[in-house]
């Protein structure tokens, strides 16, 4: 629920006019809650004088708006994006706990459809060698099924790893395996995700997107037992993290973009 403190309120009428619910009213010069929401927090980021709270949030998330804290150059956060690169070269180094949390929290402010921050996680680390076994047999039953159409690429992976364990062509020695999961929508999933690269990669952590590990995820009953997946959430990204043990040294071109100007 959204509260008002009313000895901050100015009456100016900021919350009202950005609220989409149109749950709060200006009333006697002072903000009134008219009843719930979906809880987005405009009515808090608008507020001039910082007079509305929720109590049922942690309101120390809360940040106050300065440029310089705030400010991303336009072109050089493009640059940033032209820049990244999938990483299939990872250094055998741990990524600190802190600096997981950290993209964690990018993914945690990015939107959700109705704001239902329904998206959610779990981080492979300590336990990934455990889960590796499984991912490996799991591929032996993807490879098995006549309709996948990555056989002939993955065939070789995975004799090549039968033959020296140390050919790792599904996890890359990364340190670390991040899924996403999405409920109510699967785009909601998929920002969290992109937030959580573009911060990966601001700490020089770097990301690998696997939908062969999504794919045997969704397959493996093992797996999903391992992972204690109860079927409630869609898995919507495997991302592989780790240090790159590779130095890329420009960006790389693209097709033009496909835009119809009407």
């Amino acid at each position: 629920m959204i509260q008002v403190d009313e000895k901050k309120c100015i009456g100016c009428g900021a919350c009202e006019e950005d609220c989409f619910f149109q749950a709060i009213k200006v009333k006697e010069k002072k903000a009134a809650v008219l009843g719930d929401c979906f809880h987005c927090g405009h009515c808090v980021a608008v507020c001039p004088a910082g007079a509305v709270s929720m109590p049922d949030y942690p309101m120390e998330d809360v940040r106050e708006y300065h440029k310089d804290d705030f400010f991303v150059d336009a072109e050089k956060l493009l640059n940033f994006i032209r820049f990244r690169r999938s990483v299939r070269q990872f250094q055998k180094k741990q990524i600190p706990h802190a600096e997981i949390e950290s993209i964690l929290e990018a993914g945690r402010f990015t939107p959700t459809a109705g704001n239902r921050q329904d998206v959610s996680y779990i981080v492979l680390q300590k336990e990934l060698e455990s889960f590796k076994p499984l991912a490996w047999e799991g591929l032996d039953a993807l490879l098995e099924m006549e309709e996948f159409p990555y056989t002939r690429m993955l065939k070789p992976l995975r004799q090549a790893h039968q033959e020296n364990p140390a050919e790792d062509g599904l996890f890359f020695d990364a340190d670390a395996l991040l899924l996403v999961f999405g409920e109510s929508s699967v785009l909601s999933a998929g920002l969290a995700a992109c937030s959580m690269e573009l911060m990966a990669q601001a700490k020089g952590i770097g990301v690998l997107y696997s939908g062969f590990l999504q794919g045997i995820i969704n397959i493996s009953p093992k797996a999903k037992e391992f992972l204690q997946m109860d079927g409630k959430k869609t898995l919507c990204a495997c991302m592989l993290l780790g240090y790159p043990d590779v130095q890329y040294r420009r960006t790389v071109p693209r097709k033009p973009a496909v835009v119809q100007w009407r």
